[in-house]
């Protein structure tokens, strides 16, 4: 039964709304969900009306399914948000709930099957940007004026220095957490990257020490990124002092629990001098995912797991991707790399996504397939992420 059709039958009688809403039936239902089922996708678009100054958020669901003929989405979100500029973004789904925002746009935290909504506080960064577009040019002696401990993001120019934020939950205190990590512009004393965290228990944002970014060298991470979370840490890569694509690219883990960072090299399979652009980190199947676009236009995917009865982690290579077949479905792009959404429970087919590209593309694992890349959905512009349906009515823990 889909979770659309349980949240229906709360209208049947006190006992069943009683039932659907009790916090044991909604954790039993979402462990359900993750152990026997495959995700299902999060299609988010937006359609934006100049003249009401009103952007429409639509999400979907989509079903992952092994069909060849091209699927069709489930259930249907409409969403709007008043007065809001630019393009909204969605974050990673965290238990069913997800984070949408802009950078000079409140986070709303959603759960696409209640309908459920709250409004968070505005970061420093989304206060800087709101209320000064050019804060260099508003504000040249800004430095002198900053507090201690409270200081803001800088940013002349929001656009090019956006980065995405991280949803994840800590294992530990079971707490949800938001991690904005971002370069300053121009950067203050011994503060070129700030990073902001909100507990969703106590809906604050407050600054986070990122004094291991800056030991040695100075990292700055690479923008317009969304980090992936796995295995108890985001994780970022790092780009050069304007945020760009570098050839010395490393990776930024982030604790979740400690919130403490560290700078690591990338995996020894990813090649010395690959430029940060070329290089894809995402979270698959619960795993750290990262791959590396080669000058062939063959992609290979890495996953990091964890060996048998001991703590050991080591790196296993999953599957190769060749962007010169899949290019028909993504505008013939082959220069960028390709995202992998989800892994079927069978092992054999993978959905790709291209950002902010319709289409998504099914790649089969089989070695005996006859048709290895599939278009497996179209038509819906806009932002997918994996996902499991979540009952709860509550977003804290």
């Amino acid at each position: 039964m889909t979770s659309v059709k349980l949240i229906r039958f709360q209208t049947l009688s006190k006992h069943w709304r009683c039932l659907i809403r009790s916090r044991g039936f909604g954790k039993r239902y979402a462990s359900h969900q993750k152990t026997t089922k495959d995700p299902k996708l999060l299609l988010v678009c937006q359609v934006v009306n100049p003249r009401a100054q009103i952007s429409s958020l639509r999400l979907a669901t989509l079903a992952l399914k092994t069909s060849t003929k091209p699927t069709s989405p489930e259930d249907r979100l409409f969403v709007e948000f008043e007065k809001s500029k630019g393009f909204l973004e969605i974050s990673e789904s965290c238990d069913g709930l997800v984070c949408i925002y802009a950078l000079t746009k409140a986070v709303e935290v959603i759960n696409p099957v209640t309908a459920n909504f709250e409004a968070l506080p505005l970061a420093e960064i989304q206060r800087l940007c709101t209320d000064h577009p050019d804060i260099k040019a508003d504000h040249p002696d800004l430095e002198a004026e900053l507090v201690q401990g409270q200081d803001p993001v800088l940013v002349p120019a929001p656009v090019v220095s956006f980065t995405r934020f991280g949803f994840g939950k800590d294992s530990v205190t079971g707490r949800y957490k938001l991690v904005w990590l971002y370069n300053r512009y121009p950067a203050t004393t011994n503060k070129e990257v700030g990073c902001e965290v909100l507990d969703l228990e106590d809906k604050k944002w407050r600054f986070v020490s990122t004094r291991p970014l800056l030991d040695h060298h100075h990292h700055h991470v690479l923008y317009n990124q969304r980090p992936a979370f796995a295995n108890g840490s985001f994780y970022w890569l790092t780009g050069d002092e304007q945020g760009g694509p570098s050839t010395q690219t490393k990776l930024i883990v982030f604790d979740i629990h400690t919130e403490m960072f560290q700078v690591t090299e990338t995996p020894p399979f990813i090649t010395r001098d690959a430029s940060g652009d070329k290089i894809g980190l995402c979270n698959l199947d619960g795993r750290l995912c990262i791959s590396e676009l080669k000058r062939d236009c063959k992609q290979d995917f890495w996953w990091r797991v964890k060996e048998d009865n001991s703590n050991t982690w080591t790196w296993e290579k999953i599957f190769s991707v060749d962007l010169r077949s899949t290019s028909t479905w993504f505008n013939g792009i082959t220069s960028q790399p390709l995202t992998p959404l989800a892994i079927s429970r069978d092992k054999n087919k993978v959905i790709l996504s291209l950002t902010y590209l319709a289409n998504l593309v099914a790649f089969d694992r089989d070695p005996g397939s006859t048709t290895v890349y599939q278009l497996y959905h179209s038509g819906f512009y806009g932002l997918s992420v994996p996902y499991f349906p979540n009952l709860s009515l509550s977003f804290d823990t």
